[in-house]
């Protein structure tokens, strides 16, 4: 009693961890060593040796939610600098998010291409060559299959859609911009950064020694007229998928029966998406109201501020200002999907 008394009185441990120590027989003194980070300063400290990246790539964030991120990147390629200066690149993580993307965008009536390793050579190549005119606004959504070895000098802006899952995978992917010598050899790195990503965003951020990137936020009334949109663009994508399963299902049955030589019987069959039900019938007819509320909008150009018959009220010079710097784009009639069009899948 007394050796067990002596013992916690040099110790001054108390609870769980004291009854451990008093068990296992530890008779010396006791250190006691804090791993927690709760004392760690709130300003982060910068490396010292940064990684390199390309001297002219100006480093930029959108913080934003998972579900937002579809929003701001349309927002970004429609209505900034930044997204509207060239070819762009936009990173995911995975082929699934690429294909969705890619999808929407697509219904959004932008120039959008998929670059990943399930592809053809073929497809790409293609997706290589759109990013050769500078003047262009070509998207190519891809894996990072494209973040080494692509050597474009026209790409303007690479967009990390999801937050790399390294600081060597976001030093590859930035340096797909900015590329060669002089005053020409500039671009742009924009990062969307969800909540959960914003420690691996932070690590990016010392390891190329800054303490945060700039701020690439857009205009609250253009963010919102580019919720709208990609709303709706989400909406006719899903119930396309839903009409492409249906047509995948079928063609194996057929094909299945064919093979076996057998008949088919047509119950076997789905109806499709405007099939039996009054639940369907109503489903295609909303589908039809999205294309066609999506149609309205893309024909329209998004601004801050609408001008009427008379040229005035506040903000008319800032929105005039920001249509000089960034040329509308407007799809017409003929780019939009066919209504009812099947998607090609890849």
């Amino acid at each position: 009693k007394k050796m067990k008394a002596k013992s916690s009185g040099k110790s001054k441990i108390n609870g769980p961890i004291a009854d451990i120590l008093s068990k296992a027989g530890s008779q010396n003194k006791v250190k006691v060593v804090d791993l927690s980070t709760s004392d760690v300063p709130t300003s982060i400290a910068v490396s010292k040796e940064a990684a390199k990246l390309p001297a002219g790539l100006s480093l930029y964030q959108v913080l934003c939610t998972q579900r937002h991120k579809d929003s701001h990147l349309y927002g970004l390629l429609l209505c900034t600098k930044i997204g509207s200066a060239g070819p762009s690149l936009v990173f995911c993580n995975s082929i699934g998010c690429v294909k969705r993307v890619h999808a929407l965008l697509s219904k959004l009536g932008l120039p959008a291409k998929m670059l990943h390793a399930d592809l053809a050579q073929k497809a790409r190549m293609q997706a290589i060559e759109s990013l050769n005119s500078s003047k262009s606004r070509a998207v190519v959504v891809c894996t990072d299959v494209a973040a080494r070895g692509l050597d474009i000098g026209s790409i303007a802006t690479v967009i990390h859609y999801d937050v790399p899952r390294s600081v060597d995978t976001f030093v590859h992917r930035s340096g797909r911009t900015a590329r060669g010598v002089g005053e020409q050899a500039v671009g742009n790195s924009v990062s969307l950064v969800s909540p959960a990503e914003e420690k691996k965003h932070m690590t990016c951020c010392v390891a190329v020694g800054r303490k945060g990137f700039e701020d690439a936020g857009i205009n609250g009334k253009l963010l919102s007229s580019a919720q709208e949109r990609v709303s709706l663009a989400a909406k006719i994508v899903s119930f396309e998928e839903a009409e492409f399963r249906i047509g995948q299902n079928n063609s194996w049955y057929k094909k299945a029966a064919e093979e076996a030589g057998l008949d088919l019987d047509e119950g076997l069959l789905d109806d499709g998406v405007s099939g039996r039900t009054m639940q369907d019938v109503r489903r295609q007819g909303e589908a039809r109201k999205y294309r066609d509320r999506l149609r309205a909008l893309l024909a329209q150009p998004m601004r801050t501020q609408n001008f009427g018959k008379f040229l005035s009220g506040a903000g008319l010079r800032e929105a005039i200002r920001a249509e000089r710097e960034v040329k509308p784009y407007v799809v017409g009639q003929s780019k939009n999907t066919k209504k009812g069009g099947k998607r090609k899948r890849s």
